[in-house]
């Protein structure tokens, strides 16, 4: 029996599932995907792992559900001897995958282990004691590789044929278009909500980045700002795909990486460079974090006057609470979280303090804060 169905109408029919998926749903490499595959392309096992980008193991998902990481999980107990795995993660540090790749990235576990080894290697008990398998092929996806998709085949079933390795590396390229798709789809409404933000707060000048040197987006006083700092060849460098060489300096050093609940400041050459976070996550273990930069010149703010007080506190105690989590540095929707509140409550509550304070920015705010400390 052939292992594997592919045809013209199953490859349309898997894009249109994705697309719908793609608008409904928060995840992309689920349980659905899973089912599309065996529905579409006869890929009746299969798994998919993940990791966080530096390769530490996070949890998988089976058709029985998803299960993550810990001491009793069969694969934290095995990571340290798959050899596939590493092989996999290596690879991508070297190539710089991201989440745009959509050139195959197939390793069949007879290739990467020795073929006098394989029947008695630890990673066939593996295959043995918890999928009842022999053989595997596994699909990279993501920055560093961060998402597998295994797909096995039992010893009775035979090793993967040249003619379904390529039947692989065709749905291969039709999934990572999909989840190109969707990731583009995705970062368009997380930079419309943070774009939002930064409207309502009254910054002037900002970068949207991800946390691997993209920037995802930028007005054109951030450009004339970095313009006057780093030179106009600087914004040749901006782009969503490609890392840019620059960022990394104005983000700072690892040592120095902003935390979720914080907002960092960092002055370089006469311009405040204040850094927020913003943090999606997923049921898998998966955080994807994203920043955003505003921008000031130092002797702009020192000229600015400093907001008076229409009294010594207008602001009524739900208030001064959002006023403080604005002061930490928390976005409208970890502030709505916080407080168990709507978005547009947080919201309201912004332009109530804004107005009872006489501030236009988050930067005002805090001067305003300090003031009334004082």
């Amino acid at each position: 029996m052939k292992y594997m169905t592919h045809d013209s109408n199953s490859s349309i029919q898997f894009f249109s599932e994705m697309s719908e998926h793609q608008v409904s749903a928060r995840e992309f490499f689920c349980t659905l995907l899973l089912d599309s595959l065996d529905r579409n392309f006869g890929l009746h096992d299969t798994f998919i792992t993940y990791f966080d980008t530096q390769g530490e193991f996070l949890s998988w998902i089976t058709r029985e559900g998803i299960q993550v990481a810990g001491s009793g999980h069969p694969y934290s107990q095995f990571i340290a001897g798959d050899v596939v795995r590493h092989m996999v993660y290596e690879d991508a540090l070297n190539d710089h995958l991201t989440y745009f790749n959509v050139t195959p990235r197939l390793y069949k576990s007879t290739d990467v282990i020795n073929a006098v080894d394989y029947e008695y290697s630890s990673y066939v008990r593996f295959l043995k004691e918890n999928f009842y398998a022999y053989y595997s092929v596994t699909m990279a996806f993501g920055i560093n590789a961060y998402i597998q998709i295994t797909v096995l085949k039992s010893q009775a079933d035979g090793d993967f044929t040249e003619e379904e390795m390529s039947e692989l590396n065709e749905i291969y390229v039709y999934v990572a278009n999909a989840y190109k798709n969707f990731k583009k789809y995705e970062q368009a409404k997380i930079v419309a909500n943070i774009q939002s933000e930064i409207i309502a707060s009254g910054e002037k000048a900002y970068l949207i980045t991800d946390d691997f040197m993209h920037i995802m987006s930028f007005n054109q006083a951030a450009q004339d700002y970095v313009d006057e700092l780093l030179g106009p060849m600087s914004t040749t460098e901006i782009s969503s795909t490609k890392p840019c060489s620059w960022l990394p300096f104005l983000l700072g050093g690892e040592e120095e990486h902003v935390s979720p609940e914080r907002v960092q400041t960092r002055v370089i050459k006469g311009y405040i460079f204040k850094i927020y976070t913003y943090d999606q996550n997923y049921s898998n273990g998966i955080v994807d974090r994203y920043h955003w930069i505003t921008i000031s010149r130092k002797e702009e703010e020192k000229k600015a006057e400093k907001p008076e007080p229409l009294s010594d506190n207008p602001l009524t105690p739900t208030e001064r609470k959002v006023a403080g989590y604005l002061r930490q540095g928390l976005t409208y929707k970890a502030i709505a979280d916080e407080m168990v509140i709507s978005y547009h409550t947080v919201k309201k509550h912004v332009q109530n303090i804004y107005l009872k304070c006489g501030v236009n920015s988050r930067f005002e705010l805090y001067q305003w804060m300090d003031n009334i400390e004082k």
